[in-house]
């Protein structure tokens, strides 16, 4: 029971990631905050959490409505009178070539995933602030954001916003002991990545690291336990690589790329 008496707060935490990372939160003794824009994910995982004993409550709320995200915020210390972690999972995918996008689908994918994450993490950092209790502030970002994954322009330029926006926040919210992490995961196995329940698809995922498998939901979530955790006291501005070893043969691997010359 790692995180008992504890209060998070998990974005995105109605499916994949989001929802394993609740789960197990929970399991390990905190209260859980599920916020979600959609209902039924984030409802279904408050009923699993408590039918196995758990606190939790949901909040259906949009990452990018500043308003909304602070009312979620201020839900969560009042159902439970404080907050210790905060972790962002939520984000909008838009696939394709950067000159095949439209300017739309750039701005939505950002306002999801780098928006969001500044709105919720700078408003559980000024709640935590206040609290003076510190704080563990968690926010996923992916190996595609260590290296440009053909295909993923938009993501990747999100997803490495998003660590840099992790280092920064964790110099400026040191001095409140709010450590700010992010976690940058490889190919795992979630509504958002359908595409590997084909199996040559999947075969390819496989081939390229060196586990020799692709990653599952809990395989992230565990590694959230860490940093949420006491253990992780002295871990901040980190970006964990949790991949099974692919980020060291993407380059190598990367479709349409020659890296080598004859």
């Amino acid at each position: 029971m790692q995180l008992q008496g504890r209060v998070a707060l998990v974005t995105g935490g109605g499916s994949g990631i989001g929802a394993a990372s609740a789960k197990r939160f929970a399991a390990e003794g905190a209260a859980v905050a599920v916020v979600d824009v959609n209902a039924d994910g984030a409802n279904a995982v408050v009923e699993e959490i408590t039918a196995g004993g758990g606190s939790a409550t949901a909040s259906i709320t949009d990452v990018s409505d500043q308003e909304a995200v602070n009312r979620a915020v201020a839900d969560t210390l009042a159902a439970y009178g404080r907050l210790d972690i905060a972790m962002n999972n939520a984000i909008q995918m838009a696939p394709g070539l950067l000159l095949d996008l439209t300017l739309e689908d750039w701005r939505k994918l950002l306002r999801i995933g780098l928006d969001g994450t500044f709105i919720v993490s700078a408003a559980a950092a000024r709640a935590m602030r206040d609290l003076g209790n510190g704080g563990s502030i968690i926010n996923l970002s992916s190996t595609a954001g260590v290296a440009p994954y053909t295909g993923a322009g938009a993501y990747s330029a999100c997803k490495a916003g998003i660590v840099m926006f992790s280092k920064q926040a964790a110099l400026e919210w040191a001095p409140y002991r709010i450590r700010v992490n992010a976690i940058c995961p490889g190919h795992v196995e979630t509504p958002l990545t359908a595409y590997l329940q084909d199996p040559e698809i999947r075969a390819g995922r496989e081939a390229v690291t060196p586990l020799q498998r692709v990653g599952q939901p809990e395989d992230i979530a565990a590694a959230a336990l860490y940093l949420a955790s006491d253990a992780a006291d002295w871990v901040t501005a980190t970006a964990m690589v949790v991949d099974g070893g692919m980020l060291e043969t993407m380059f190598e691997h990367m479709p349409g790329r020659k890296w080598k010359t004859d």
